[in-house]
């Protein structure tokens, strides 16, 4: 199943794709996969210590210091997590992921400084489309940190988006009011008050009706606790409030395939290829429906289109994936 581009954020941390080849040893590489498979089973505290086995017999492999960081984060032990991104950033300078977890510990440790300079550089850096949601999310915390000249992430008005549109106050413009709900909904997300949360989301919405990001943080979050039609009903509305937001559409194409409705997921997909057209993304979860509807030639074509437009080393897994289903459907009428 190909994974939400926001979800995907996370078990990044859980491929061994992210590792430079020679720097892993074969025990350090057997550590790191007892680590992933104790991860995606939330056993969090045994998983950081595969991972710190794996770091300590090769401290090069970046894997497994960002697979560390992540889940020392998640387990509340932010000074660990801080020494372990930072390690994994000084072996893979040029990946953005570590900054955003960073920033998030360097707050919540206390350092404001710390987390605005974190937070700032993942903003700057990170530039995949898949990744748009954790840019809002970064700058909203940024103005909860009132970083000087930001903004929390804007919601555009319904006729006023158009595909590629900068999200953001312009420049000069002075930065919007925060809203709070949706700030307050975010912490208590990751830090696991779920309830809770969906409640501050929902008055987040009822207290801004326009704030797309909030109804596609509060349709996903349904979507991860299997709420789905819950979510499908959120993002539903999201859509038809702003049928230019493109991150809603994304979702709302996998909650629909989630259930089962393969031609609504269809039209979901199509709708986020328009306003999205240099993502790979929802052409793997458009293959999928597709070939649900028995629509092979359409499917194959799909999945097709995904290998080509798919250049990312942590996706090869997926693309894998979709080369096998191209010749399923290629070996069969």
């Amino acid at each position: 199943m190909k994974l939400l581009p926001s979800t995907r954020a996370f078990v990044a941390a859980l491929v061994l794709l992210l590792a430079r080849p020679g720097l892993a040893s074969p025990a350090s590489e057997a550590a790191f996969a007892e680590g992933q498979t104790l991860m995606s089973a939330k056993h969090l505290a045994e998983a950081a210590e595969k991972f710190d086995v794996a770091v300590a017999a090769d401290p090069g492999f970046a894997a497994a210091w960002y697979s560390l960081a992540v889940a020392r984060r998640h387990l509340g032990q932010c000074p660990g997590a801080i020494a372990a991104y930072r390690r994994y950033a000084a072996l893979a300078p040029d990946e953005p992921e570590p900054y955003f977890g960073l920033g998030l510990c360097l707050r919540d440790t206390g350092d404001r400084a710390g987390a605005i300079e974190a937070l700032k550089h993942y903003v700057s850096i990170e530039k995949s489309p898949a990744s748009e949601r954790w840019v809002d999310k970064a700058h909203s915390v940024l103005a909860e940190l009132g970083a000087p000249g930001s903004a929390p992430a804007e919601t555009p008005s319904d006729a006023g988006e158009t595909p590629g549109a900068t999200k953001g106050a312009p420049k000069g413009a002075p930065a919007a009011t925060p809203n709070l709900s949706y700030v307050e909904a975010q912490s208590l997300r990751d830090h696991g008050h779920i309830d809770e949360s969906i409640a501050k989301f929902r008055q987040a919405i009822a207290a801004d009706p326009r704030h797309m990001a909030a109804r596609a943080a509060l349709g996903e979050l349904l979507l991860k606790i299997r709420r789905d039609d819950e979510a499908i009903e959120v993002l539903r509305a999201a859509v038809d409030k702003n049928p230019g937001y493109p991150l809603a559409w994304y979702d709302l194409a996998f909650a629909y395939r989630a259930r089962g409705r393969a031609a609504e997921a269809v039209d979901a997909y199509q709708h986020y290829i328009k306003l999205r057209p240099a993502d790979p993304d929802p052409y793997y979860g458009l293959g999928r429906a597709l070939q649900n509807l028995g629509r092979k030639a359409d499917s194959r074509k799909a999945y097709e289109t995904y290998v080509t437009m798919e250049k990312r080393p942590s996706e090869k897994r997926w693309v894998e994936s979709a080369e096998t289903q191209i010749q399923l459907l290629a070996a069969t009428p």
